[in-house]
């Protein structure tokens, strides 16, 4: 898996990068000015040494020369010695029977060490580099400038961070408010976001509202409807009327649980329990009379499951009604394990993957079993919400959904 890195570490990279590189290319610049400025430097001296030596005699003023010609004699001694001892030679004569001279390169300066019979200075060249000078200007500027634009972009991300923070307040159902921001591209994000998050409050609060006048608006007449099959004298009738408001009461309290948890209102309360006692849950659920006929139960353990006793039996109730539904035998199997449980029923195989029918509201067209294909959805995001892993595979003609609750896949089916 690639790993991903932040904006900010990228633009560390970037300028550090950018940085090293301009370093480079300026180092490589004035290594290049500086060979350039020494070789003119050479020639020059050379030029003046030649010129002096055609014109030399006992009347001829050296030192006048070489003023006139943009040099200064160095008068201090230490400094001399200093020179002599440390500087870079560029060219030397010691052939000529007049005088001898040495061309100097020390701390950047350029020198002419002139050595005659009754005769010996050391001369400065005063020519200004304005290239090299121009070098250096160019480089503390950029650099300036480098590092001005890598605390002035960090600076503009800092109402990045600030908005992440109040996206994940809002994602934990915090209040927030997007204020303080500048009218920039971070600043038009916050504003969307803000109206987005708005209307996405609004619609939530809407379905929450019709939801849950629906349920009770349901409720009162499935009391009243109650109450009059309680005063039915005729005992087969009245008992076939309680079970059906009775289911009609069971499946609102389901909706008002489903709906509690996907509008995030219900915290899970994990508690381990024997699948057994969850799968009694599921089955008063389900409220089938002929559960034990129609759903076949294989126990090779009563495994413990941590789960919410409130959610996860509605998630098996919903995967045995999924199996029965499209059962082509109206039967299914559970088969419950150590660390895992399977529910089994023959069928017909799937016309799509089964990310497809994990969706909200999608099931097989072509089947008569009615419904707006909501069970598999809710299951897989109930297992989600458990940590439980749930899944999907046809075998020997047979639908197999097989969730994993333990910390090992046991495969041994």
């Amino acid at each position: 898996m690639r790993k991903k890195y932040s904006i900010s570490t990228k633009l560390v990279v970037l300028f550090v990068l950018t940085f090293f590189l301009v370093c480079i290319l300026f180092i490589i610049l004035l290594k290049i000015e500086e060979n350039s400025y020494e070789k003119e430097g050479v020639i020059r001296q050379k030029v003046l040494v030649k010129n002096m030596l055609s014109s030399y005699n006992s009347n001829f003023n050296i030192n006048a020369y070489f003023n006139n010609n943009n040099f200064s004699i160095i008068k201090n001694s230490n400094l001399k010695d200093a020179i002599k001892k440390n500087a870079k030679i560029l060219f030397y004569d010691n052939d000529n029977q007049i005088c001898q001279y040495f061309s100097l390169k020390y701390q950047n300066d350029l020198y002419l060490d002139i050595q005659c019979e009754n005769f010996q200075n050391l001369y400065k060249e005063n020519i200004n580099d304005r290239v090299y000078n121009l070098l250096l200007v160019g480089f503390f500027f950029f650099s300036f400038l480098v590092v001005f634009m890598y605390f002035s972009v960090l600076k503009s991300l800092e109402p990045l961070k600030k908005l992440r923070k109040q996206v994940a307040k809002a994602a934990n159902g915090k209040k927030f408010e997007f204020t303080e921001y500048q009218e920039d591209e971070i600043g038009k994000i916050a504003f969307e976001f803000k109206k987005a998050f708005t209307r996405s409050q609004e619609l939530i609060e809407s379905r929450q509202l019709f939801l849950r006048t629906i349920m009770h608006e349901l409720k009162t007449p499935i009391g009243k409807g109650r109450i009059i099959a309680e005063m039915i004298k005729e005992q087969k009738q009245k008992e076939r009327l309680i079970d059906i408001f009775s289911r009609m009461d069971s499946l609102i309290n389901e909706f008002a649980k489903i709906e509690n948890l996907f509008s995030k209102n219900h915290n899970l309360h994990f508690k381990p329990t024997h699948f057994s006692i969850i799968l009694e849950e599921a089955k008063n659920y389900l409220m089938k009379d002929d559960f034990n006929k129609i759903v076949k139960i294989y126990l090779n353990q009563d495994s413990l499951i941590n789960a919410d006793m409130e959610i996860f039996p509605l998630i098996l109730k919903n995967l045995i009604d999924n199996a029965l539904k499209y059962s082509s035998d109206g039967t299914c199997k559970i088969y419950c394990y150590k660390d895992s449980f399977v529910i089994k029923n023959l069928g017909q195989a799937l016309s799509e993957p089964i990310e497809y029918y994990f969706e909200a509201f999608t099931r097989e067209k072509h089947q008569q079993a009615k419904g707006m294909g909501l069970g598999l959805y809710i299951v897989f995001e109930v297992c989600k919400l458990h940590n439980f892993e749930i899944t999907y595979y046809y075998e020997k003609g047979k639908h197999c959904f097989k969730v994993f609750f333990g910390d090992k896949k046991n495969n041994d089916l």
